[in-house]
């Protein structure tokens, strides 16, 4: 399964993020990023952020920085459009002395050594991430695309921890199944979180970001989110709760409270919606004496976007007073845990909004898997 974004694409992107500069004052644009947290490098140019890397952006230019010389052949195959160089600060140093007495927008932690050069020549950095983040939460058809792929290797990732799932099996072992998965079939890593507790004494509310070689064993409760991508930060994303035996009365009344707040969420889900109006949706969380640790939703597909939401009772809590549009890709997750966190169970998925609704890209069961 492959992906690739064309050049229409990308430069749609360019101009995209150049009249966001040229709206704060600005010509160029310097992005930054460091060990795949680079999401604007990604989406302006493909590249998947390895280790350090800078990309500066004008009507004329499209330079792209990456240290390490023996990275640059992979980028020299894959990109588009782009002069791919190897990592110099005097270099970056040359190109921001041109702006002496201007403005260059940034995007990304911008470091010490390009603070230091803008000072020296006058140069006034304009941060665009708020402006960028939200130009971002609308999907192209190309990015949808990637999404709906991205969702199909998820759901391969899924159905490989769900089959994988009998006694004796670790959490390493389902995380490599689930790799093994969708990997096959060409896709790459975006997260895959485990949770093996036992149900009559469970001891922990949410799937960890590390195996810890637990051992499913009957009246064990696996619970998972995974994200698998075909393309670099346009991954999709699932979330399940699996009961080895037959659910503890806990267990089925924490996934009946997240079920149904996931309906609730669906029915009222459409374009022209305010974000917390879905909060809104979930308070029978509440009602039922639970709780939340996890966001209840998120933007996601280059970056973790708004709208953010969480339920009233989560700390910290997030309040997105913002319009559901077309295009948006949205992760419901009202992932319910017991106020003292040592249960919980996960149930959710992606959805892309359309203009009359959303559109559900994932294609596993849903509600309380049995093993």
């Amino acid at each position: 399964m492959q992906h690739q974004f064309s050049k229409v694409e990308y430069a749609a992107r360019r101009d995209k993020t150049l009249q966001l500069a040229k709206d704060l004052g600005c010509q160029s644009v310097f992005t930054f990023g460091e060990n795949k947290n680079g999401v604007g490098i990604t989406w302006l140019t493909g590249w998947g952020t390895t280790r350090l890397a800078y990309h500066f952006l004008s009507s004329q230019e499209s330079i792209l920085w990456i240290l390490f010389h023996n990275h640059l052949p992979a980028a020299q195959r894959s990109l588009k459009d782009v002069d791919i160089r190897d990592f110099s600060l005097e270099d970056i140093e040359q190109i921001i002395n041109k702006f002496k007495g201007n403005k260059i927008a940034t995007f990304g932690v911008v470091p010490k050594e390009v603070r230091n050069f803008a000072q020296k020549s006058n140069v006034e950095l304009i941060a665009i991430d708020n402006e960028h983040n939200k130009m971002r939460s609308i999907k192209s058809d190309e990015e949808i695309d990637a999404l709906a792929k991205g969702a199909y290797a998820t759901d391969c990732g899924a159905n490989a921890i769900i089959e994988k799932c009998k006694v004796e099996t670790n959490d390493w072992e389902l995380l490599a199944e689930a790799r093994s998965s969708y990997t096959r079939l060409g896709a790459r890593d975006h997260i895959c979180y485990l949770c093996v507790s036992d149900m009559t004494m469970p001891d922990r509310d949410v799937p960890a970001q590390f195996p810890e070689g637990r051992a499913v064993a009957k009246g064990s409760v696996v619970t998972f989110e995974i994200s698998a991508s075909v393309a670099a930060e346009y991954p999709g994303q699932l979330l399940r709760s699996i009961a080895v035996g037959e659910p503890s009365a806990l267990f089925k009344e924490l996934h009946a409270v997240a079920d149904q707040a996931l309906s609730n969420m669906r029915k009222i889900l459409r374009p022209g919606i305010n974000a917390m109006e879905l909060v809104a949706a979930s308070n029978v969380i509440e009602e039922a004496g639970f709780t939340t640790t996890d966001d209840l939703f998120h933007g996601l597909g280059a970056g973790y976007l708004q709208p953010i939401g969480t339920s009233t009772s989560r700390v910290p809590v997030h309040k997105p007073d913002i319009e559901i549009v077309p295009g948006m890709a949205i992760v419901l997750q009202p992932n319910v845990t017991a106020k003292d966190h040592l249960s919980g169970v996960q149930t959710g998925e992606m959805v892309i909004m359309t203009k009359d609704g959303f559109k559900d890209i994932h294609h596993v069961k849903p509600g309380f898997i049995v093993v």
